[in-house]
């Protein structure tokens, strides 16, 4: 009966400790993008966004850049996803 009782309460931590860095993720992507509307509507992001394109963007460097997108995005959702179902 201990065994399981500790078990259950290592568990249950770590689905708490799990909630919290969901939470955490999507508060601070609602922030990141009202700061980068902010940015944007304040006339700030021109000029990092014209020296971008200016410079241009390494080849060889893409697939980084893609699969930092997309394990963003994943990250993004899956933190979305988890806060939702706390208020089901």
């Amino acid at each position: 009966m201990g065994d399981r009782n500790t078990a259950d309460r290592d568990s249950k931590g770590s689905r708490i400790a799990t909630n919290r860095a969901a939470v955490a993720i999507a508060v601070s992507s609602l922030l990141i993008a009202a700061v980068i509307t902010l940015l944007s509507q304040w006339g700030l992001l021109d000029p990092l966004i014209e020296f971008l394109v200016a410079r241009g963007v390494a080849v060889d460097a893409l697939p980084m850049y893609l699969l930092f997108a997309l394990l963003l995005c994943w990250l993004v959702v899956w933190s979305w996803r988890r806060m939702v179902s706390l208020f089901r």
